[in-house]
């Protein structure tokens, strides 16, 4: 009786932690198109003229090669929107393109939560962002979430 009590109390707390990971990526999602989906959406596709920013789906695969656990890939780009820094971006040549970004006035802990959508990968990408990842950087080997 008491295995089965707590067979219960487990299946119950992993629906809750699933429930709340779901409204999290629901609140990312929010959050990520209210904030950065102007600058990074798919706006302008491939077009690199056409563009403000950097597809999220490309700083997303950049930082994923330094930083693929959740945890650092949340705080690394946490970090950047509250002082973007060139030095410390690790692609130099969408800073050349578009300039560093400006520092916008979010919440860290939203940040965190939009951070946090963009790492479990459930983003849209620019129609060709494949083809052009190809040619620019080479195959790539699939990424968590990808």
């Amino acid at each position: 009786m008491i295995n089965l009590i707590c067979l219960l109390l487990t299946a119950g707390l992993v629906l809750q932690t699933q429930a709340v990971l779901a409204s999290d990526d629901k609140a990312g999602e929010q959050l990520y198109k209210a904030h950065c989906a102007s600058c990074h959406g798919l706006s302008g596709g491939m077009d690199m003229s056409k563009r403000i920013a950097p597809p999220i789906a490309g700083v997303r695969r950049h930082y994923l090669d330094s930083y693929p656990d959740r945890d650092s890939f949340v705080m690394v780009i946490a970090d950047w929107v509250e002082n973007p820094d060139a030095g410390k971006s690790l692609m130099p040549g969408a800073i050349r393109r578009f300039n560093i970004m400006p520092r916008l006035s979010v919440d860290r802990r939203d940040v965190e939560t939009i951070a946090a959508y963009i790492h479990q990968g459930d983003i849209e990408k620019p129609a060709g962002f494949d083809e052009h990842e190809e040619r620019m950087h080479g195959r790539r080997p699939p990424q968590p979430g990808s």
